[in-house]
């Protein structure tokens, strides 16, 4: 169980260090693509009017492409949370589970103990009452003893 939640830990982290190459990477290409679009412009052989409309368009482009990497970073960005979220809130259930059954074995365990604490306690006040049934006895027999002694004794007294 451990294991798996350092290996998904594990996962994340490289999913996040793949988003941010990612990001990195769309930045990148933002700039690229806009830093290209301006020089094109700029060393083309054309009319202000018509660079200023190459511009204007570029820039739509620009913007249009920077908008769709952003929409999709965000798309991703979303379903990775909502992959942690489920795997967390699977995690979770797994150690309830787990908590559950650990909880139930230890309940089971102090039934047992007790049941065991039970019988031997019985089984000791059984031998109590048997060896003081035996004191007893042997406390009469050594009474009857001592006076069929005494009877004897003062038979060969007389």
């Amino acid at each position: 169980m451990l294991g798996k939640m350092l290996e998904d830990r594990r996962k994340e982290a490289a999913r996040k260090r793949k988003m941010e190459t990612a990001k990195n990477v769309a930045a990148g290409t933002v700039v690229g693509t806009a830093v290209g679009a301006v020089a094109g412009l700029l060393l083309a052989p054309q009319s202000g009017k018509e660079t200023r409309e190459d511009i204007k368009e570029k820039s739509k482009e620009v913007s249009e492409n920077v908008k769709s990497t952003v929409e999709e970073k965000m798309e991703d960005a979303k379903q990775m949370k909502d992959k942690v979220t489920d795997d967390l809130k699977r995690n979770i259930d797994e150690m309830k589970a787990v908590k559950d059954e650990v909880a139930k074995d230890v309940k089971k365990g102090y039934e047992d103990v007790k049941d065991t604490v039970k019988d031997s306690k019985d089984e000791m006040k059984e031998n109590v009452d048997e060896i003081k049934e035996n004191a007893k006895d042997t406390a009469k027999e050594v009474k009857k003893d001592t006076k069929e002694s005494v009877k004897d004794v003062k038979r060969e007294v007389k």
